[in-house]
């Protein structure tokens, strides 16, 4: 168990090479700690949620929400009806606000297991069932339970670029729902401004142009301040699967 823990302070440039926060434990001591060790945060209760949402204001989880709350409107759908694939579910923020709109059934899924004991620490019972995988390249057995939920929805909070998951993640979730599904996601847009390792500008028009995603809204916000208070701006992108490729929906 980890011990209660303060955050001291935020640092980041020019003072340190990223942004990181300062925990101040009940002794007095003091670690620094990257802001995306996500194990190391996700192992204290509350501590991300303080931290990301509180101090630096993230608003991707809920931008993310209503941009599915305008899918479903859009596109005639009931949100008890459907079956949501939360990617990147981290701690459950996103599936907690989800069912708040009406979602009964969320399946989660995180590259990290340290995410998804942080969820079902502190969101018992948000998600239907929470896998940790890749998604971008799948064992089989994940995507066997996967395919048994027939996910008809997609949402993703902040978990695509960069470092993140990359393009074949969103490609391999797209091939999982059936056409005319909401799909909704947020990303830096410093990402889908390129084709850099961990860009999605190419991958994202290759959909749109190819069918594969029909277009409902794209916007720019922000998603956050980083920990020297600077703004961080993101996109939303609210669209419709087009299907997947018979190739891809047999592989």
């Amino acid at each position: 168990m980890s011990p209660p823990v303060t955050v001291g302070r935020l640092l980041g440039p020019p003072e340190v090479n990223g942004e990181y926060v300062v925990l101040r434990e009940e002794d007095g001591g003091e670690e620094i700690v990257h802001l995306h060790d996500y194990e190391r945060i996700y192992g204290v209760p509350g501590l991300y949620e303080h931290v990301v949402q509180e101090l630096l204001g993230c608003c991707s989880p809920q931008v993310a929400v209503d941009g599915l709350a305008e899918a479903l409107e859009r596109l005639g759908l009931d949100a008890a009806e459907i079956v949501l694939l939360d990617l990147g579910a981290g701690t459950g923020i996103v599936g907690e606000l989800a069912r708040g709109i009406g979602v009964r059934t969320v399946i989660g899924m995180d590259a990290l297991e340290a995410a998804r004991v942080a969820c079902l620490r502190d969101r018992p019972g948000v998600y239907r069932d929470y896998l940790v995988g890749d998604l971008a390249a799948p064992s089989f057995e994940t995507l066997a339970r996967l395919r048994g939920y027939r996910p008809t929805a997609l949402i993703s909070a902040g978990a695509f670029g960069g470092t993140h998951a990359p393009p074949e993640a969103l490609v391999a979730a797209l091939a999982l729902l059936p056409a005319g599904a909401p799909v909704v996601f947020t990303i830096d847009e410093r990402w889908m401004q390129t084709d850099d390792a961990g860009g999605f500008r190419g991958a994202v028009s290759a959909l749109l142009g190819s069918a594969r995603l029909r277009l409902l809204r794209r916007s720019r916000f922000q998603h956050r301040v980083s920990t020297t208070g600077s703004p961080i701006h993101y996109e939303l992108v609210v669209a419709a699967s087009g299907g997947a490729p018979d190739a891809a929906r047999n592989c």
